[in-house]
Order: structure tokens, then sequence, then C-alpha cells
């Protein structure tokens, strides 16, 4: 998995929304943005909506242009708790996994 493909981009925006979240700040939009993440605007934006669209995040506007400009207005964004959730069930998947390799190394035959 490439640190640029959905789901890590997913796991890190929501992660940021997280640590806004709990420190009461609001996102930077110099940090909450394409070039953060290595991504296109487009990829970006995209992810956002599919984040938006599925319940985990919350204050964001994706708008395309008649010439398909893509314009991202996320200075009131947070994450939900489907988002929270999302995070949360995630990193418990991840130390499932981690530990099952763990196993599977000392484990002759598994």
């Amino acid at each position: 998995m490439s640190n640029n493909d959905f789901f890590t981009v997913t796991y890190k925006v929501l992660s940021y929304l997280k640590w806004c979240y709990e420190n009461g700040k609001s996102p930077d939009v110099d940090i909450l943005n394409a070039d953060t993440f290595n991504i296109s605007k487009v990829q970006f934006g995209n992810t956002l909506k599919m984040l938006k669209d599925h319940g985990y995040i919350d204050g964001v506007s994706i708008t395309r242009t008649l010439n398909g400009t893509l314009v991202i207005a996320i200075s009131n964004a947070s994450i939900t708790v489907e988002g929270l959730q999302y995070l949360a069930e995630n990193s418990m998947m991840k130390k499932a996994y981690n530990v099952l390799k763990e196993v599977k190394d000392w484990l002759p035959g598994f």
C-alpha cells in the first residue's frame, strides 16, 4: 500500500481532524491540503467528498465549477462520531494484523 492511496490518506485526514477535535483547534488549511498528502487536488477533493458522503467528516464543502475546477472549503471541517469509530476500528484491525503477523513468524506451519 502506498502512502498516498485512498485508505492511507483517509486515515491521515481523519487522524488530523481527531487531533484538532481533541485539542480544541480548527483545522489549518496549510496542513489539510493536497500537498501535505502528496496527492493531486482532484484526488484530495474526491477523498474529502467520499469522507463527507459516508458521514466521517462534516463542515466541508466541495463544489465543481463549470470548467471542472474543484473548489474546496475546509475551514469548518470536523470529524464525526462515525469518523472516530472508523479510526478506532481500523486501529484495532491493524493491531490484530500485527499480532497475527507476529504469531505467524514464530508458529511453524501457520
